[in-house]
């Protein structure tokens, strides 16, 4: 019968399996973070990802003033502008506000515009207001005719604070729908251009 040590150290064979188990341990956990970090669709700012939605060889881009199924008026042209400019601005593609003669076409629809109020002075009257907007959005290339891209459910939202006069609440809700026009054509842009 061997003694046992004193200090009931684990043996040499034991340390060793333990040790094999920990490294076993850490390269699966390394692994693990590499698989999910590149599929993670992030990459650095200014450098194409390589996976835009345009098809190679479009060089027409026609973007028709957007549906507007809301009681808001304007908000579809402030909207559709924002696009076409964006684009303009961002892309290769000439971008023209008919469908007549483009490669690709981008076609949506604001579905819904509403305002809640945020916060409130201590009389009650609602002094911080929410804007949100929705839409749907596809991207068609004409010729074969197939979405490329959709999106049912863009939601947007700027906040603007109300004046204590009533008279130039309309401009500032004006306002709040332009930066929400420049957002959404931003997010729409970069979907399309950079395939997220």
């Amino acid at each position: 019968m061997v003694p046992s040590s004193p200090l009931n150290l684990p043996s040499r064979a034991g340390t060793r399996r333990a040790r094999g188990r920990r490294r076993l341990a850490r390269r699966m956990a390394v692994g693990l973070l590499l698989i999910l970090a590149s599929g993670c669709g992030y990459h650095l700012a200014g450098r194409s990802s390589g996976a835009s939605f345009l098809p190679a060889g479009a060089r027409t881009l026609g973007i028709p003033t957007f549906a507007n199924r809301t009681d808001r008026p304007e908000i579809e042209q402030r909207i559709t502008e924002a696009l076409v400019d964006e684009f303009l601005r961002r892309s290769r593609l000439q971008a023209v506000p008919s469908p007549k003669g483009a490669d690709v076409l981008l076609e949506g629809e604001i579905a819904s515009f509403k305002t809640d109020p945020v916060t409130f002075t201590e009389s009650g009257r609602f002094d911080r207001v929410e804007v949100t907007i929705t839409a749907r959005v596809r991207l068609v290339q004409t010729s074969p005719e197939k979405v490329i891209w959709s999106q049912n459910h863009f939601v947007f939202r700027e906040q603007y604070d109300v004046p204590e006069t009533p008279l130039t609440e309309f401009d500032r809700e004006i306002v709040a729908i332009e930066q929400i026009a420049r957002g959404f054509a931003r997010s729409i842009t970069t979907s399309i251009l950079e395939g997220f």
